[in-house]
């Protein structure tokens, strides 16, 4: 099934990648727990390096850490994978469905200079970043500490037609309470952070273990 758009009677697009946004109520509360017990333990464990250019990722067991912070954080994640997998129920004409889904989340802390390297989350259908404290970048560097979604189609950039932004990336700018969600295979980065402070953000990766459109939804879809 794929999910496209028809524009006119002529014209639709198609090869669409959906990428979902939310901005949870409650975050400013939620961020203050979760910013604290992220601090605490990048203070006295280890880091482990991935696709992370300096600063501090935790092991991908943050769902595991309890507190108040951690309980609306899976709310938060459980909403944004329902978000999604709506799509194709909606472009299928049911607003109904089935969904179970496994994940795995970690922590990072970025300081100035830290970043990401562009990569993807293969294995995975969905991948999430949620930001629980950015600082406001360096006016001088404004793509400092954004998240880059780089389109997936490797040609589009050859010949771009006016008037369209083919081959260009998407820049995403980071924001305590926002929630991004998109699928795991699309390449990504994090451009160096170029404020002050700590640019706090959690990542998810999403697997769904079973989905069907037109059944009711029952429980146990919140990831373990």
């Amino acid at each position: 099934m794929t999910i496209d758009i028809a524009i006119d009677r002529d014209a639709g697009l198609f090869f669409g990648t959906p990428v979902i946004t939310l901005r949870p109520e409650g975050a400013a509360e939620a961020n203050a727990a979760l910013r604290q017990a992220i601090l605490e333990r990048a203070a006295r464990e280890p880091g482990v390096a991935r696709s992370n250019a300096g600063g501090w990722q935790s092991r991908p067991d943050l769902l595991n850490w309890g507190g108040p912070g951690v309980a609306a954080y899976r709310g938060w994640l459980e909403q944004a994978v329902r978000a999604a997998q709506r799509l194709p129920a909606r472009r299928a004409g049911v607003e109904d469905f089935r969904l179970s889904f496994t994940a795995q989340a970690w922590a990072n802390v970025s300081r100035a200079g830290h970043y990401n390297e562009v990569h993807t989350h293969p294995g995975n259908h969905w991948a999430v970043v949620y930001y629980v404290a950015a600082p406001p970048p360096d006016p001088a560097r404004p793509l400092g500490g954004r998240l880059e979604l780089r389109d997936p189609r490797p040609a589009a950039a050859f010949a771009a037609a006016p008037g369209f932004s083919f081959g260009a990336a998407l820049t995403l700018a980071a924001e305590a309470g926002l929630m991004v969600l998109f699928p795991a295979w699309l390449e990504h980065a994090v451009h160096p952070f170029s404020g002050a402070g700590e640019r706090i953000s959690i990542a998810a990766n999403v697997t769904i273990t079973d989905f069907a459109l037109g059944a009711a939804p029952r429980p146990g879809g919140t990831p373990p």
